[in-house]
């Protein structure tokens, strides 16, 4: 998944800890093959190469995961996209030639970008897009759900207190020895080794999505990783998002819909919940949290 994968579990029985993590991480590596567009094996670059031409048979699991992401999709109001990925490739065309591309570029990849060109058919299990160049990239929710699946897969092992880290989205399952939850810190996003805040995690999953851990340059200016799939350019207004909620894939595709909508509009959507908790930096580097 291109990022650091961490599994801290705590157990009286080595052997079994030790095959659990083993098949969590066969489980990320599973996910990996489904989900990577970057892989011309995985069942998203063929849907990408053919649903556009033809109505598309999908496995349940990527049905299941298409499905919640329109979700998070219409409640954001299109904040949180996973057509995004003709814009996140200009932009990487862009990191590569060192050149910011030109607006009629990013206006023209508009035009069939936006989760409405996705048609799901629920009966047959099947996926069409409107407009033949789409394409899907499951960038802003993947490692969430590969969180929660390891977590499925460490408690079939018969674990119970355990730390799932894939690239910043975590669960904290159950606490470690003598303490009540595991603690993480919510760091600076100018200052790594500035923790502002810090989060008592049991059961509960937190992603983050921020501008300091993938941001580039060109032409001397600082551009997000995060592109704003509405206008097509990098988010610029806010600097880190840290969601907590009761799964990892809420908590990731969250944040990534908080930071594209910004600090002031993502109140009333944030509202619209009652069992997460929001830390978020805005361009100010004024921290802002809820409830």
């Amino acid at each position: 998944m291109d990022t650091l994968v961490e599994i801290s579990v705590y157990s009286a029985d080595r052997p079994k800890a030790l095959e659990a993590v083993k098949q969590a991480f066969l489980e990320i590596e599973r996910i990996e093959k489904i989900f990577s567009r970057f892989d011309k094996d995985s069942e998203i670059s063929r849907v990408n190469t053919l649903a556009g031409i033809k109505e598309t048979k999908l496995s349940s699991e990527l049905f299941g995961l298409i499905k919640d992401s329109l979700y998070y999709s219409q409640i954001s109001e299109g904040a949180f996209d996973i057509t995004a990925a003709p814009l996140v490739d200009v932009w990487a065309i862009a990191r590569r030639d060192g050149v910011v591309p030109d607006s009629k570029t990013i206006e023209s990849t508009l035009e069939y970008v936006g989760y409405k060109n996705i048609k799901l058919d629920g009966e047959r299990s099947s996926v069409h897009f409107l407009d033949k160049r789409t394409r899907l990239d499951f960038g802003g929710i993947a490692k969430g759900y590969a969180v929660d699946r390891t977590k499925e897969t460490l408690l079939s092992h018969g674990i119970k207190n355990a730390l799932i880290n894939i690239g910043g989205n975590i669960f904290a399952l159950g606490s470690p020895p003598g303490r009540k939850a595991w603690r993480i810190g919510i760091q600076h996003p100018r200052y790594k080794n500035k923790i502002i805040f810090k989060l008592n995690l049991k059961n509960r999953a937190a992603a983050t999505s921020g501008d300091y851990e993938r941001f580039f340059t060109l032409d001397k200016k600082r551009f997000s990783h995060i592109i704003n799939p509405l206008d097509g350019w990098p988010v610029q207004d806010v600097m880190s998002v840290t969601v907590v909620a009761a799964t990892a894939e809420a908590a990731d595709a969250l944040s990534t819909a908080f930071f594209v909508t910004g600090a002031e509009n993502s109140q009333t959507l944030i509202r619209s919940f009652d069992d997460i908790e929001v830390f978020m930096f805005d361009k100010e580097s004024r921290f802002i949290k809820y409830p």
